[in-house]
């Protein structure tokens, strides 16, 4: 519905790329942010809820533990540029895209959720998988280290290693949709996690 309504945002009749000088614009670009903040709110809050309930024994999923903080820190990122959008803030680089940091965890987890979920038998793909979480380990340590010379060059690494992971998703979506790799991957879900890692790229390309 947010998507529909954002796409039939005009100005004035014009049906090419909108003016926010244009005040009714802004109002209805207004009302779609308030709806978006108030749907990723509830939808943080539901995921908490499940996190908790997990966490306790009284609720089980097929979902790792890790996998749903994941969810809950990339929704609280796109809340927080809401928010700023939304109180007339300048949205700081980090909260727009996040930081290097907070991608190359991603990515890290990205690599060790499909090193779980896929199938035993896939022994090669899996340690292709490990050898890209342990490369991302790699520079969260290395980026929290104050040391200038261990710092130089990690986000050349890092779009190094995310264009070489973006390859490595890309077959692996393929792979799955034509049933040629076991695992219990979700096609939906592959090719999520191969969107997010053409996002890093275009952030790390600019």
């Amino acid at each position: 519905m947010i998507t529909r309504q954002e796409l039939s945002l005009t100005a004035s009749g014009c049906h090419s790329f909108p003016s926010l000088s244009d005040r009714n614009l802004t109002m209805r670009v207004q009302e779609i942010n308030q709806k978006a903040l108030r749907l990723i709110h509830d939808l943080i809050h539901y995921k908490e809820n499940i996190l908790k309930e997990v966490s306790r024994g009284t609720l089980f999923t097929f979902n790792y533990p890790l996998l749903l903080q994941h969810i809950i820190r990339e929704a609280k990122l796109y809340s927080f540029t809401i928010e700023c959008l939304m109180n007339n803030r300048p949205v700081p680089r980090q909260g727009l895209l996040g930081t290097p940091e907070f991608w190359n965890q991603i990515m890290m987890e990205h690599s060790q959720f499909i090193r779980g979920l896929l199938d035993p038998t896939e022994e090669a793909l899996i340690l292709t998988a490990n050898s890209f979480a342990l490369n991302y380990r790699q520079l969260l340590a290395e980026a929290n280290c104050r040391d200038s010379m261990v710092n130089a060059g990690l986000n050349r690494r890092a779009l190094e290693e995310t264009l070489a992971l973006r390859n490595f998703k890309s077959a692996g979506a393929k792979g799955i949709l034509n049933g040629e790799i076991a695992s219990i991957i979700l096609p939906l879900l592959a090719d999520h996690v191969l969107r997010e890692a053409n996002h890093y790229i275009r952030i790390l390309e600019n």
